[in-house]
């Protein structure tokens, strides 16, 4: 009789199945009006997701001056109020620093670069020394090839390529309101971040047991630490060196020098290779006033990535960020590979996170009996059942 009744679908599973069914005929039946009703809900999600980063971006600042400042609230945290009002304040002068200053030194050293390609060609394959360094394929590829009509097509696809993208860009006004609403977002979990940690673990603990939530706190709480402490520490190396560079231009009197030193700066942000790509294009910049000089700009910024490499790299970010070595470079390489230019900023701590779990992971092992048996002795037993 047990059996049989182990064996009888009860009326609710048939209840649920066919209102799974039905969901999916609506779907595909009506499947212009889902669409717009995902669309809808992705583009309200999108700003609450960009309010989560901005919040998380925030935070950041928001943990400093909540340690430093004096005074306790009833909830136990720190000043608050005022916290958050340095916070706002700290991030609209950067903001304020990257319009007036970074962007446009980037806008004029994109247009020197496409007003000067031709230019620096020239130079290259009109010196002697210069064009016997380079192969003699490459050369005379550089040789034959028609270089204005090159720029001329590029920037032809760039403008065509943007209008032709335009209708499928979402438009300028609720991009805007995104925007606007991802701050409110931002704003509204950051001061309320405590009360919203707390309902998580609450709703983590009741639906999926405690065991999860510990799991869950741990990992969170490492992402966050990786990621806090390695985008602190390469925006802080990335303002060195292009103040560095900035610095030695202007000392042995190198055009282009803002601009340049901004853009090393900003590529910079990319780790191991950011740097010297943004290198190479300020060369090919300052070769179009002088071979001589940008040479000696190489040199320049040579001897700056060797004091930035051994005295201020491995200080800043290697030890935040628990990594040596190649693991950097893995990082950024497997990053970029899978998941472009976002994969090549997020790789490196990413692999500092999955290093840390893998690492506590091998000593919380070691410390078990002889005999315990490994993952892949637990595989082979499941393939064997």
């Amino acid at each position: 009789m047990s059996g049989k009744n182990n064996n009888t679908v009860s009326w609710k599973t048939l209840m649920r199945i066919s209102i799974c069914i039905l969901i999916l005929f609506f779907i595909f039946t009506y499947w212009g009006v889902a669409e717009d009703l995902l669309k809808i809900l992705f583009s309200g999600l999108a700003a609450i997701f960009f309010g989560m980063i901005i919040a998380y971006i925030g935070n950041i600042p928001l943990r400093f001056y909540e340690r430093v400042l004096p005074g306790e609230q009833g909830d136990g945290t720190k000043n608050r109020l005022a916290a958050m009002a340095l916070t706002i304040i700290s991030i609209v002068l950067v903001l304020l620093f990257v319009g007036f200053f970074v962007i446009p030194q980037l806008v004029k050293c994109i247009v020197a670069l496409t007003e000067d390609a031709v230019a620096a060609i020239g130079v290259i394959t009109s010196n002697d020394m210069l064009a016997s360094v380079i192969p003699e394929p490459i050369l005379n590829k550089i040789q034959n090839t028609n270089w204005d009509e090159v720029i001329n097509s590029v920037a032809s696809w760039l403008q065509t390529g943007i209008m032709a993208s335009l209708p499928g860009i979402t438009s300028f006004i609720g991009t805007i309101g995104a925007i606007g609403m991802g701050f409110v977002f931002a704003m509204w979990f950051l001061a309320d971040k405590v009360r919203l940690g707390k309902q998580i673990h609450r709703l983590v603990k009741v639906y999926l047991g405690d065991s999860i939530d510990e799991k869950f706190t741990h990992f969170v709480a490492l992402a966050d630490d990786c990621f806090r402490r390695y985008f602190v520490a390469q925006s802080l190396e990335a303002l060195i060196l292009g103040s560095l560079v900035l610095i030695g231009m202007l000392i042995f009197g190198l055009p282009y020098a803002p601009m340049v030193a901004a853009l090393i700066a900003v590529m910079a942000l990319i780790p191991m290779v950011g740097a010297l790509i943004g290198a190479i294009l300020g060369a090919f910049m300052v070769l179009t006033v002088s071979w001589q000089k940008a040479l000696l700009f190489m040199v320049v910024f040579v001897v700056v990535q060797q004091i930035e490499g051994n005295f201020i790299y491995s200080r800043v970010v290697g030890k935040r960020v628990g990594l040596t070595g190649l693991w950097p470079l893995i990082g950024v390489t497997l990053g970029a590979a899978f998941f472009g230019i976002i994969g090549a900023f997020a790789g490196v701590p990413a692999t500092a996170m999955i290093f840390r779990i893998v690492e506590g992971d091998v000593d919380r092992r070691e410390q078990l009996p002889e005999n315990t048996p490994t993952p892949l002795d637990k595989l082979h037993e499941s393939l064997k059942d």
